[in-house]
């Protein structure tokens, strides 16, 4: 290493006992101009080494790796540096700091030290100059020519001599909601201490291995990657996958007894909000959007009365102070860019933002208003229910306890609204009262989708939270029930009773950024379940009703089929469902 080269320590430092000092003591002295970067100090949260089994914020420890990574572009800039990465953390760092640092044009060290502690050693990741005899003596799975199939790959490496079966890795892939292409092993056939001697040999076969494994599956929908082993060899599997050639849908695991927990993917593509457009148009659509919405809250306030609100959920003194509050309130002008929408009674101000805006731009005028009219009664009631922005965070982490409120929220919404229009509407109204009623859950229902457009775009949901999956049946069931009702007092009798909707059993994964399940896919014996009003409805698969396309259905917002299935449940269980029908 020449003197005058930059060196740059990475210290992953996730788990106790790591010493930045003690790392850079193994390094050369005669440096002037080195760098030491901890991965904690790019926001990644410190851990409890295994076999403490506490979930993982894998998110913020994969977009501190992708910063740390950033900030060594930065520093070196043009000139010649020697990059040095110790540390202790999950195995899956590693292997994504290999990924990224793959292209890095200078040298690249592992520091690390044998197992059961012992002087740190230094691990240069450089391939022999021509083959050898390969130190992972094991090569299973890998077939003779090109497999047609569309499934994911599962890749196995491991030093320790493990022979885990095939099985493991292909009921994982399977849970996380994919089909298995195929399970291909390398592996050591005893366990094996990666010495620095053994590194050049190692890097030069992980090379080749996923130069050719991955394209003998040239429909694969993707690779889960499963590794064994020190650090070093993490990296090095890391640094061997090729994007030209493996593709860009790659999972990352790590092994937590008793099972493989699913990371991230790579390229690591953390949660966004898709774009809003800047264009004037647009910037002038969204504008009309939230004056509409704004003439709906104003036209609100208004017309809504104490005796429209439901006096099952308000006292008499409460619903008066529920309609003093929506009558002080007034829009405010400070509305961020990236904010939904904003209430503070205690000011008496709300403010709408320009992604909700955006969310219902291309959406109707009534539909804007209806919306409109249901977000403020609802946030107004949350509120009353002392859920508010101030402490939201925190109870969404109770998550069937929020659901109970939202749908309380909702439903009191509905409720009010139906009233007013009844009250104000007289005999005529009445006479519309199913097509009323659906109307307003119609906007419900596209209030929620509203919401999640913002958030993941209007085609599809990437990530689908069993609680939010069951705020959408919960709502086209009632959507579905709304259409047998024959006269005003069907509509309490429908949406005051509690209602619950779900499927089970799902696979799924837990997130430990909002610490809860996201559905991956349906299982073959998944089932709607049902609780309204104490009873149970339970529907399973059959000719004209397949629980487990609700899945899919309710991810790309296809309303239409939800529906479908929804009348089909109405009609086999009108007893529960429909009492009112005769």
């Amino acid at each position: 290493m020449a003197n005058s080269d930059l060196h740059i320590l990475i210290v992953v430092d996730l788990y106790p006992a790591v010493s930045a000092a003690e790392l850079r003591e193994t390094l050369p002295h005669e440096r002037e101009d080195r760098r030491t970067l901890l991965l904690t100090e790019f926001g990644a949260p410190r851990l409890a080494p295994p076999p403490d089994a506490s979930p993982i914020d894998w998110p913020a420890v994969g977009r501190a790796v992708e910063k740390l990574v950033a900030e060594v572009h930065a520093i070196r800039g043009d000139r010649p540096t020697v990059l040095f990465i110790g540390g202790r953390g999950p195995l899956a760092v590693f292997v994504h700091l290999g990924y990224l640092l793959s292209k890095f044009g200078g040298r690249q060290v592992v520091i690390n030290q044998p197992p059961g502690g012992g002087r740190w050693e230094h691990f240069p990741m450089e391939a022999a100059a021509g083959d050898g005899s390969p130190l992972l003596d094991v090569l299973a799975g890998l077939p003779a020519e090109e497999v047609p199939s569309s499934g994911r790959v599962g890749i196995y490496v491991d030093t320790a001599g493990r022979d885990t079966s095939r099985d493991v890795f292909r009921d994982f892939i399977k849970e996380e909601g994919d089909h298995v292409a195929g399970v291909v092993k390398l592996r050591s056939s005893a366990p094996l201490r990666v010495t620095p001697e053994h590194v050049p040999v190692l890097v030069l076969q992980l090379t080749q291995f996923f130069s050719q494994a991955p394209t003998r599956y040239p429909d694969r929908s993707g690779l889960s990657l499963f590794v064994g082993g020190p650090a070093q060899v993490a990296f090095a599997v890391g640094r061997a996958v090729n994007p030209t050639v493996v593709g860009k849908d790659i999972w990352l695991t790590e092994y937590r007894a008793p099972s493989y927990e699913r990371v991230y993917s790579l390229p690591f593509n953390p949660r966004t909000e898709p774009e809003i457009p800047r264009g004037a148009e647009y910037v002038n659509a969204r504008r009309d959007v939230l004056d509409a919405m704004a003439a709906a809250i104003d036209e609100l306030k208004r017309h809504m009365k104490a005796e429209h609100l439901p006096a099952d959920v308000l006292s008499a003194s409460d619903r008066k102070k529920f309609i003093d509050r929506l009558a002080r309130l007034e829009r405010s002008t400070d509305s961020k860019k990236d904010s939904a929408f904003r209430l503070r009674v205690i000011e008496g101000h709300y403010a709408l933002g320009e992604g909700i805006a955006e969310a219902l731009r291309r959406s109707t005028v009534p539909e804007q208003q209806g919306f409109a009219k249901l977000l403020i009664l609802h946030e107004l009631l949350h509120d009353w229910q002392a859920l508010r922005s101030t402490n939201y965070s925190a109870v969404g982490g109770a998550g069937f306890v929020l659901e109970q409120v939202d749908y309380a929220a909702d439903a009191f919404a509905v409720r009010a609204l139906m009233k007013m229009e009844l009250d104000r509407g007289g005999d005529a109204a009445r006479d519309e009262v199913r097509a009323r009623l659906e109307r307003w859950l119609d906007m419900v229902l596209r209030g929620i989708a509203a919401f999640d457009i913002m958030e993941q775009g209007a085609t599809k949901m990437t990530r689908l939270g069993e609680r939010r999956l069951r705020r959408y049946l919960m709502w086209h069931l009632q959507l579905a029930r709304a259409a047998t009702i024959r006269e005003p007092s069907h509509v309490d009798e429908m949406l005051r009773p509690p209602l619950t909707v779900e499927l089970a059993p799902l696979a799924g994964r837990l997130d430990t950024e909002r610490y809860e399940k996201v559905v991956s896919r349906a299982l073959p014996d998944t089932e709607l379940f049902c609780a309204i009003g104490g009873h149970l409805v339970r529907q399973a698969r059959r000719p004209g009703f397949d629980p487990g396309a609700l899945v899919e259905a309710v991810r790309s917002y296809a309303r239409e089929l939800i529906q479908q299935a929804m009348v089909f449940l109405v009609d086999e269980h009108r007893g529960k469902l429909a009492p009112w029908i005769a």
